[in-house]
């Protein structure tokens, strides 16, 4: 895939996961590699018309799935759900698509939009079902037949003569089995424990028309040719198996912030032979900085906004009480024994007492991780630069310590590791497959005025190639965690998902964005640093628990700079 696709991709999945989030009223949930998240754990389904690649599918069908999982959400208790499913493939199969369509049908009926959005997505599955020739299959042809008896109780009668014909015969056989518990879902539909109970008892009957081979290897095989699985059927149970432990990103066990951020899941690394540590001022020639930093100055007088007044509002919002002394000849406080000999010769004089002088000190180290990887040339790359300048020196100004720092690949396509994987025999499942860069343009014991011609180099987008976001927020972490100040920040700015093709064309899907959904979720256990993240034009709510959306494409304006009272308080 190229990054490109792997652009386009994201940015319909995007799209899909901002229609879930409308719909479901949950500000968490995520659309990544055909998998639906919230609060960066998976939701699975079995049910088989929202089995579909959103990037890939024409816009009605993903719509319809969208608005079908923003339903879901709304609608099922997930926890509930799972304690009530049963445990068998096809069972559950049965179980989640009548869970899906009680979801479905209480949208609102004036709600036509989504209505017809729905149908559109459910005709798609009919019409692929009936053309990858499922329907010719025992399995496949129950299946087809209960999810139109489903409907056509509690949506809307089967409109097509041609699936009435096709399903007539299995219906016929079915009748008998379910009729009863199938009549009666109507009148619980609002009560998802009571529907529950009737719909197991039709997936019970269906297992049974299937007999022992329910829960044979070739049912399960049956089942996932027919494409009838989003994301694992057993991926939200954790009673079956833990996700973590076989791939990064089912939600951070309490095991994992104990261990070392690079154990974590599945991810691993081919070579870290050419990876590299470098300054900003090492990527530019000194005359290109100097010009550069002419140019960041021009850009950030366009801004109009005072340096030394965010200042102080920064120092309001991130400064500490702290003691820095006494004050003497207090009426109260804790006895001055430097004082006794004035209360025996004047017993009137009560200012014999002394108390702890405070003062608010910023006693805090600001991190800012920037996203320097090929899309952010068109994300507002100049805006960055100025605010981040901005910002070290504001906090500068604050009495704060401030570090920003890019990540970046070496080359494109893998570069030197790429040819070395070669070389080796291109081994499967390499992992990590590109020479990573990550660029310190300014480091928290250098104050804003030396680093300013280092800080210039992020106008220069020659190193801005691909993105390996889990190792460097990694990096990151450990550089801000070794630091003396009391409270740390680390604060980072990306316009969406991870994105080298060589790692992702020669490993698992999501391989990179399940380690970055595990390496946050790990940090912001641990509790030592304060995380959070700024989203350019791309979802990052997912992936942080504290996350705020900036459009850089506005002027910039003091309110701009309050992203890091939204993020922390």
């Amino acid at each position: 895939m190229s990054s490109t696709d792997a652009v386009r991709r994201r940015r319909r999945e995007r799209h899909a996961a901002a229609v879930v989030r409308a719909i479901s009223g949950q500000p968490s949930a995520d659309l990544r590699a055909r998998r639906l998240r919230v609060n960066g754990e998976f939701v699975a389904t079995a049910s088989p018309h929202l089995a579909v690649d959103l990037a890939e599918a024409p816009p009605a069908v993903a719509r319809g799935v969208s608005d079908g999982l923003g339903l879901m959400l709304r609608h099922s208790d997930r926890i509930l759900h799972r304690q009530l499913a049963p445990d068998t493939p096809l069972e559950r199969v049965i179980f989640d698509l009548a869970e899906q369509i009680r979801c479905e049908a209480l949208a609102p009926p004036e709600l036509a939009g989504v209505r017809h959005n729905l149908a559109a997505g459910f005709d798609e599955w009919v019409s692929r079902m009936q053309h990858d020739r499922v329907t010719d299959t025992g399995v496949g042809i129950l299946i087809f037949t209960v999810a139109h008896m489903l409907r056509a109780r509690l949506i809307r009668s089967i409109n097509d003569p041609f699936v009435d014909d096709l399903i007539e015969t299995t219906r016929g056989n079915l009748a008998p089995l379910i009729g009863g518990a199938l009549a009666a879902l109507r009148s619980v539909i609002d009560d998802q424990q009571a529907f529950a109970f009737h719909a197991r008892e039709i997936a019970e009957a269906v297992a049974l028309v299937v007999g022992d081979s329910a829960v044979a290897p070739e049912t399960v095989s049956a089942l996932e040719r027919a494409k009838v699985l989003l994301g694992g059927w057993d991926d939200d149970d954790p009673g079956i198996h833990n996700v973590g432990d076989a791939m990064v990103g089912g939600g951070v066990g309490s095991g994992d912030a104990e261990r070392s951020l690079h154990e974590l899941g599945d991810y691993h690394v081919f070579t870290r032979e050419f990876d590299r540590e470098v300054k900003g001022a090492d990527l530019v020639p000194l005359a290109r900085r100097i010009s550069l930093r002419e140019s960041l100055d021009n850009h950030r007088r366009a801004q109009s906004v005072s340096a030394s007044r965010l200042a102080q509002r920064l120092r309001r919002q991130l400064a500490r009480p702290t003691v820095d002394g006494w004050t003497f000849a207090e009426e109260d406080g804790q006895l001055d024994g430097s004082r006794l000999s004035q209360l025996v010769t004047d017993p009137t004089n009560h200012r014999v007492f002394k108390r702890e002088r405070t003062q608010p000190t910023a006693d805090v180290c600001v991190t800012f991780l920037v996203d320097t990887s090929g899309s952010m040339k068109v994300q507002g790359y100049q805006e960055m630069a100025v605010m981040l300048d901005t910002f070290a020196q504001a906090l500068d100004l604050a009495g704060a310590s401030c570090e920003v720092l890019g990540f970046t690949t070496g080359g494109w396509n893998g570069s030197k590791s790429m040819e070395a994987w070669r070389s080796a025999g291109a081994p499967s499942g390499p992992g990590r497959l590109n020479d990573l860069q990550h660029i310190v343009y300014t480091d928290a014991d250098t104050t804003w005025r030396r680093s300013r011609r280092s800080l210039a180099a992020m106008l220069s987008t020659y190193h801005y190639r691909e993105g390996v976001d889990g190792e460097a927020l990694i990096w990151a972490y450990e550089r801000l965690r070794e630091r003396p100040e009391a409270r740390k920040l680390l604060v980072v700015i990306s316009d969406g998902s991870p994105m080298d093709a060589a790692t992702a064309n020669n490993n698992r899907e999501a391989f990179l964005d399940d380690h970055l959904h595990a390496v946050a979720g790990a940090i912001d256990q641990r509790g030592d640093i304060e995380l959070g993240a700024i989203g350019l034009d791309g979802e990052v709510a997912s992936v942080f628990r504290r996350s705020v959306a900036l459009d850089l494409s506005a002027a910039l304006s003091l309110a701009t700079y309050e992203v890091l009272g939204d993020l922390f308080g």
